[in-house]
């Protein structure tokens, strides 16, 4: 008789332990699944980073190769991004501006390029910006 009782109260123990078991499962899914959207979501804001980084860089080394004189503040407004920046980064806005040397005793410009652009959530991200100086060459050079 022992032995019925002891099969009679260990019935549906089975159940209990396969429906806690589904539950941790469903949890540790839920959180993996949050995870790798995080992971995501960070690697396409660096994604972006990169992207911005290349092309201030690239605007940067043409504006370097330039002769002095055409590096003016008008010239600057002419500047354009391209299409996998404009294509990647929403909401972009690139700027760039050209100062001459405060003290003025060398023939020298500071030029920066800025590109900023939104994130997901629609504020600006943190922008990219690159500078270069820029001296008019000595005749003969």
């Amino acid at each position: 008789m022992t032995a019925r009782r002891r099969r009679r109260t260990r019935r549906g123990s089975f159940l209990i332990e396969t429906a806690m078991a589904a539950l941790m499962l469903m949890v540790a899914l839920t959180l993996i699944t949050k995870v790798v959207g995080a992971v995501a979501a960070e690697r396409r804001g660096w994604d972006r980073r990169e992207v911005a980084l290349a092309e201030v860089a690239n605007l940067i080394e043409r504006l370097a190769a330039r002769p002095y004189e055409e590096l003016t503040p008008e010239s600057m407004k002419a500047l354009a991004l391209g299409s996998e920046a404009a294509r990647s980064l929403p909401g972009a806005e690139l700027s760039a501006k050209v100062e001459d040397e405060p003290a003025g005793k060398v023939d020298a410009r500071r030029v920066s390029v800025r590109l900023r652009w939104r994130n997901r959530s629609g504020e600006w991200d943190a922008p990219v910006e690159l500078t270069t100086w820029a001296f008019r060459r000595k005749e003969g050079s």
